[in-house]
């Protein structure tokens, strides 16, 4: 009984850190990380599209580009993106992030077009993840 409790602390343990800032299996080169952000993230990133704080719930990395997906209280989920510190840039490009496999394509074509110099590997693997493509 005391090893099964010791496996399942463990386990239990592993699956909570593995919440916190990760390479994306599916996306070399990117940094994702579930679950909120710092309160002043939260801040700078909702001044860009409301009166304060924005919920953010998942923030993919690559180099000095970010993409925050963030849960306004009046509007639908949607990412913002930015290529800097969101206290300091002003947000480059907003997108609902919805899509079905077959445009994966055409979402990153059109992330690459509206961010311009996004990094290929942030512009894919945003793709890949709203498109559940493979």
């Amino acid at each position: 009984m005391k090893r099964t409790a010791a496996a399942l602390a463990f386990v239990l343990g592993f699956l909570a850190a593995s919440g916190s800032a990760r390479a994306a299996a599916s996306c070399p080169g990117v940094t994702l990380q579930d679950g909120p952000q710092p309160p002043a993230v939260m801040a700078a990133v909702g001044r860009q599209i409301s009166d304060g704080a924005l919920p953010i719930d998942r923030t993919l990395t690559s180099g000095s580009w970010r993409i925050y997906h963030v849960r306004p209280k009046t509007a639908d989920p949607l990412y913002m993106f930015f290529h800097g510190d969101p206290a300091r840039t002003s947000r480059i490009y907003l997108s609902p992030g919805l899509g079905r496999p077959d445009e994966y394509a055409d979402i990153k074509m059109e992330v690459e077009q509206n961010a311009t110099g996004i990094p290929p590997a942030l512009s894919a693997c945003f793709a890949r993840l709203v498109t559940g493509a493979k």
